[in-house]
């Protein structure tokens, strides 16, 4: 009996490796630091809250559904605010990249512009799900801003999950 229980127990541990794999789990970030050279147009909805509010789903699936309506832009989220110091309670813009501000927007939706001249540091990843790449990109955009002795805004944190999974996170720094 614990034969097979052993041999469960790998069975499972293969799968669960083998999808995060999969998923794009073993590749790393590139991270730079940068200036934006243009705007950047985004369209959705502010959010004040908790990071673990109803709301706050509700919106991130406002934004999938107003993507897959108009058959472009990448989902992006800007928060002016860390949850971590703010304990949990978050401020944030939830929505998706447009190329300028003339089109109509979905019901409650408003257009937010990221000027351009943002010290960043980016973090950019291909190939890896949205449901892993986070945890992969503020962790290594942070250990960079820790490297460089840069310091951190604390108000400007985007995310940015494009086709192909291609994602990418900007911390602002001063």
């Amino acid at each position: 009996m614990t034969r097979y229980l052993f041999l469960a127990v790998i069975l499972l541990t293969l799968a669960a490796a083998g999808t995060y794999v999969y998923l794009g789990g073993a590749r790393e970030p590139k991270v730079a630091l940068e200036t934006t050279t243009a705007p950047l147009y985004l369209a959705g909805q502010l959010y004040h809250g908790s990071v673990r509010g109803d709301a706050f789903g509700q919106l991130f699936r406002r934004a999938k559904e107003a993507q897959t309506q108009q058959g472009r832009g990448d989902l992006a989220n800007l928060y002016f605010n860390d949850p971590e110091t703010a304990h949990d309670t978050i401020t944030a813009f939830i929505g998706l990249t447009v190329a300028d501000t003339t089109h109509s927007l979905p019901a409650g939706f408003r257009y937010r512009i990221v000027p351009a001249g943002q010290r960043i540091v980016a973090a950019r990843l291909t190939g890896v799900s949205y449901l892993l790449a986070p945890n992969k990109l503020y962790p290594a955009a942070l250990e960079a801003i820790k490297k460089q002795k840069l310091t951190q805004r604390g108000d400007f944190y985007l995310e940015r999950f494009g086709a192909d999974d291609a994602s990418e996170v900007w911390v602002g720094v001063k």
